[in-house]
């Protein structure tokens, strides 16, 4: 999280995070720094070093085969509905990255395993939550689930796109 809350005083750390997340996912070993910066704009990050350092880490986080990788949203530490919004927020910023990473390599949603598409789907009706919940245990139960559908579905999402691609595996994860 200290590498997003680094890289930008302007964007929520879940935005920049699942913006990030969906254009590495959409075009897997091809990230593109400038288009990257282009998407969320120049005046929004500190710096080109320590937007690359954010985008090296979490491509990382994403090639990681030990399932580790978490969406950075607020702590568990932080009320309920801090992390609802921020789990909304991370999924629209997922889909507004996937969609700029599609377009940057002239793919159409259609084009997509239907796998791919059904949780973009899922990921546009997880953009709509709503905040407004009580912290009741069965709130939080709800949370972790839906905390946890995304967590994977983002790993399934990368991985389907991975092996779509016909990228050379050594270019993987590099920034462009």
């Amino acid at each position: 999280m200290q590498k997003a809350l680094a890289a930008s005083n302007l964007v929520e750390p879940a935005e920049l995070h699942g913006l990030a997340c969906g254009m590495a996912s959409a075009t897997p070993g091809n990230f593109s720094l400038p288009d990257f910066i282009d998407l969320v704009g120049t005046d929004a990050l500190v710096d080109d070093q320590t937007t690359q350092d954010f985008i090296g880490a979490t491509l990382e986080q994403l090639h990681t085969q030990d399932m580790e990788f978490h969406l950075l949203i607020p702590d568990d530490d932080e009320r309920l509905s801090e992390r609802v919004a921020g789990a909304a927020n991370w999924c629209a910023a997922f889909l507004t990255g996937f969609g700029g990473g599609l377009a940057r390599v002239e793919r159409d949603f259609k084009e997509l395993a239907d796998d791919v598409q059904e949780i973009l789907r899922d990921f546009s009706s997880l953009s709509g939550l709503d905040e407004d919940v009580t912290g009741s245990e069965q709130d939080e139960a709800s949370f972790m689930e839906i905390y946890e559908y995304v967590r994977i579905a983002a790993i399934l999402t990368h991985t389907l796109m991975m092996d779509d691609t016909e990228e050379d595996s050594d270019d993987r994860g590099r920034v462009h």
